[in-house]
This record gives C-alpha cells, structure tokens and sequence, in this order.
C-alpha cells in the first residue's frame, strides 16, 4: 500500500479508536462456512498433491455436453475450505460449465494455506485433475474467487504457471502486512488467522506476509499476456466489510504500472498516477475512501444495476469498483470471457415471444455466436400458442401459422431452413388463462402438427426444436402472471411428450433456470441478455449435436 494512503488509513483509526474498542466488526456473509450441503450432481474426488503426496480434496462437476465446455476453478473463502457451498454452483448446473472446487489447504490460518508454495501446487494440481475428468477444454479455464478466494486468484495469477484464460478476483486481499493491521485495528480474526499461519513465535512475521502478497510478488508479465485478470470490489467494503477499497486499487495500479513504466515499486508507480490517466491516483483513492460514492462516476455504466463508481482498464487488466460491499455479486459468471463464437453457417426460422423478439433476447444472442447464419426470426411480443392474447388475432401462433410460414419461405427464396425453433407458452399461463389449460395442450399439439404439415417443413427444413418457456417469479410479478409458474411446471412435462411425438427435439430451459432465475430475471419474467445468452448455447449445442 503506497505510503499516503497508508497514512490516511491510519488516521482513521485512530481517530476512530474510541468506537473501535467498542465492537470487533462483524464477519462478512461471504466468509459465512456454515452451509456444506452440496447437490448430488457435485462429486467429492480426492487429488494426490504434487508438492508434499497429501490428499487434497475437492467437489467436481463434470458437464453432460458432448462436446468441450469451460472449465471454471473457483476457489472457496478465507475461513472456508472445499465443503464450503458455492453460490456460483445453481449457475454452473444451469450453464452445464465444468467446474472444480478445491481446498488448497482449507481455512487460512496454518502455514500451509495463506498463499503458500503449496497453495499455488494444490490449485495447479485441482486444474489438471479436472482436465484429465471432464471435458474442458483446455484453453478455456477460468480462476474466481471472493475475499479469500480473491486473494488466491491473485496468489494464482501472481505464480500458477498453467495459461489460465482468465482470473477475476472480487474483494480481494492483495497485500497481507497491510490487511494484519487493518484487522487489529478492526478487531477481527483475521489478524489472529495471519499471525498463527506466518509465525512460529507468536510475533507477526512481517517478511513472511510480504512474501505471501500478491501485491508484492513477481509479476509474470510473459506468462499473462494473453489472459484477462478482473478485480472487482464493491465501494463500500472495509466499512461494511473486511477488506478496503485499496487492497484492489493498489493490485491493479501496481501490475498496470509495471507494464507501462517496467517499475514494480508502488510508490513510483504513486507518483506516475498523478498525470496518468490509465492508473489510479491518490487524490482519487482519497475521494472513493471518504465518499464512498464517486459524484463523476457514469450513470450509464453498471454491473447488473450496481452503478460503476471507477472503471479502469489497461491491455487486460480491468478494475472495477461498484455500488457495494463486500461480495461478489450473483451473475459473476456472465462476465467470464468463454469461448463462445461459432462458425457454423445455419439458416434459421424462429418463433417465439418477447423473449425472442425484444433486443438482446436469446435470437439475439444466437445471431451473437453465430455471426455467419441467417435468421429469420417472426417472433412477436405477446405471442401465444392460441389465444388471441389482449383481443389481438395476430398474436394468436395457431390461427397465424400458415401465413407466418408462407411469409418464411418467401425470405428463404430457393434455400431452405436447417432448423426450426419455436418457444412459445409463457403467455398462455397467464392468470386470464388459468381455467383454459386443456385448450392450452390442445393447441400447442396442433400448432406443431401445423407446421410440421406446411409446404415449408416437409420441402426444406431439415430440424424441429421445441424450446420450453422459461421460468417466471412466484411473488412479486405483475398479477397477470400470479399463478402462471405453476401452470408451466404442468405443462412442460406434457409439451414434452406430444413435441417428441411430432418430431421434435425439445430443450429444456425451465428446470436449469428455475435457481438463477433471480439473478437475470429482475421483474420476474424477462431474462435480461445474459440469461438469454445462456438459452442460446444451450440451443446452439443441440444444433451442433443434430449437424
């Protein structure tokens, strides 16, 4: 930490020592280790240690998918070990992502966790283990981790010699010396777990923290080129939280700033800060400290509507500091840099709701990933499967199709459609529908034999697929879809059989989106871009399947 920000800090404190000798601050939620109860789908696996022989255990998902998926390391919290529960795991379930989370040692208070050599070997070990046990594609692994899995995804970055894609550190502890005193001074454990782990006497070893600090460690400047580091921290942690603002600030000036100026000291990179614009500078650090809001900050920029208070960036180095405390926020998976973009050339017919119509819905984010097709998307807003939804006929799917598939295949000329996607039905459970549910069967049967039976479909469509509605909120929904979640938890089942009957091949997006579905539906029914994003690859998966 360079010395002015450190003098401020001590200030602080000490001019806050009178309430300080009054509490000890609250640990945060997400170094909460009480919940150890993972779904079936996560299997225990033991990895021998390459450093020492020891096993190191760990809970692994392996994707389904026939073909490679990502693999996503995420490392648990400082007082946490693998058993920890990981609120990224609905999420890697929903995505179908391969996944490890391993112990590197368990809680941070014994010599051989907190960043040691073996740390680096148990997190290097946990990637292969699961290269070699699942489908991932090797140049597609991601680190991530909070508080002290932000810590060691800096300790990784810092001295983990596998081409990690990319490394995104939220709240994290950069630099061990700084976080003891800020600890004593706030009278937490953490300074107990820091002088247990680097001492032998009792006394704390300052020369073992610094050499355990990412901060303060050799930068592999060869070995990241190609990868993304993210650093992430809510603005108003070390207040509402363990660890300050300047653990991050600090980390991505003094990497930003050796790869300008090839000069690792933070006080000279300080000093360069102050005419730079690419790096952080004292007055502003002072600002967000004092603040805890930035008044200049871009009203437009956010993450998943926490207002960005600094945004930086440099080569592959981000920094972000947002409305917050801390925590890494639920949809930290979205802004994993995966390997997405397919080149396929498929002409697609799609039919569906908003959720296909609206900017960014999940047609959208097909057209994204797969840049060399051709769509043709005649989806409209309030569609559904047969009812003339709020008086309008031509929302009716069923009474339209004839005309909707004519209309195709006149945009098609003399090619023809490798696949027709239709995901329909949310509006058919809507609250005015509740007692209409057998017509809702029954016209979802014969909307599919319709298209099957139309000159379109038996000349030049080579694939069906039935997309299932996604889920909607149970509470706090507008009142026409009070009820409506129910009613598509019933339905699905028998969509499924009477769609496989005609031919079609059916994706599930209800069951997989039914745990994240707060993270990417805000109102409770539309998905927001990302959560379509993940609509997308599922179906784009099944189309690989069936080329």
């Amino acid at each position: 930490m360079n010395k002015w920000v450190t003098f401020l800090l001590l200030c602080f404190c000490i001019g806050s020592g009178c309430q300080i000798n009054l509490y000890a601050q609250k640990d945060p939620t997400w170094d909460d280790t009480s919940n150890s109860k993972w779904k079936s789908v996560f299997q225990k696996v033991d990895i021998p240690s390459s450093s020492d022989g020891k096993i190191q255990k760990a809970y692994l998902y392996s994707s389904k998918s026939k073909t490679a998926k990502p693999l996503i390391v995420s490392l648990h919290t400082w007082s946490g070990d693998y058993t920890q529960i990981d609120p990224l795991a609905n999420e890697i379930i929903a995505r179908d992502w391969n996944y490890i989370h391993p112990d590197f040692r368990g809680p941070n208070k014994t010599s051989a966790s907190m960043g040691s050599k073996f740390v680096i070997s148990d997190i290097e070990d946990a990637i292969q283990y699961a290269l070699k046990n699942t489908n991932s594609d090797p140049e597609d692994v991601h680190i991530i981790g909070v508080s002290g899995g932000g810590f060691a995804t800096l300790v990784a970055y810092m001295n983990v010699q596998y081409p990690v894609k990319s490394f995104s550190a939220w709240a994290p502890i950069s630099d061990l010396d700084a976080w003891y005193w800020e600890s004593v001074g706030r009278k937490q454990k953490y300074a107990t777990d820091i002088r247990n782990a680097l001492s032998t006497d009792s006394t704390f070893n300052h020369n073992e923290a610094i050499k355990r600090s990412p901060l303060l460690q050799k930068f592999p400047k060869d070995l990241r080129k190609n990868a993304q580091l993210y650093i992430y921290e809510g603005i108003h942690d070390g207040y509402e939280g363990s660890v300050p603002i300047t653990h991050s600030i600090n980390m991505y000036n003094r990497l930003v700033g050796e790869l300008k100026y090839n000069n690792s000291s933070l006080d000279a990179i300080m000093d360069k800060a102050n005419n730079d614009s690419s790096l952080v500078s004292n007055k502003e650090i002072i600002s967000l400290v004092t603040k805890r809001f930035n008044p200049l900050a871009n009203n437009q920029k956010s993450l998943f509507g926490r207002k960005i208070y600094l945004s930086r960036d440099f080569d592959n180095i981000q920094l972000r500091i947002f409305e917050g405390g801390h925590e890494q926020i639920p949809q930290a998976l979205a802004f994993i840099p995966f390997k997405n973009t397919q080149l396929q050339k498929f002409n697609i017919l799609t039919l569906g709701d908003s959720n296909a119509q609206n900017k960014d819905g999940w047609v959208d984010q097909l057209k994204k990933i797969l840049p060399n097709s051709n769509f043709v998307n005649i989806s409209k807003s309030g569609r559904t499967i047969g009812f003339d939804n709020n008086g309008k006929k031509e929302l009716n799917a069923l009474s339209n199709i004839n005309s909707y598939l004519d209309e195709a295949q006149g945009k098609i000329g003399k090619g023809k459609y490798d696949f027709i996607i239709v995901c329909l039905g949310t509006n058919d459970t809507k609250n005015e529908y509740a007692e209409r549910q057998p017509e809702v069967i029954a016209n979802f049967e014969l909307l599919l034999k319709s298209i099957k039976a139309h000159p379109l479909s038996k000349k030049s469509v080579d694939k069906f697929i039935y997309v299932t509605p996604p889920p909607i909120k149970v509470k706090n929904i507008e009142p026409k879809y009070i009820g409506g979640n129910e009613r598509i938890a019933n339905l699905i089942p028998l969509f499924t059989e009477i769609a496989i009957k005609k031919g079609f091949t059916v994706v599930d997006i209800y069951h997989p989106l039914l745990n994240i579905l707060d993270y990417y539906a805000p109102d409770g029914v539309y998905m927001s871009g990302s959560g379509q994003e993940i609509i997308a690859l599922k179906l784009i998966e099944v189309m690989q399947e069936k080329k």
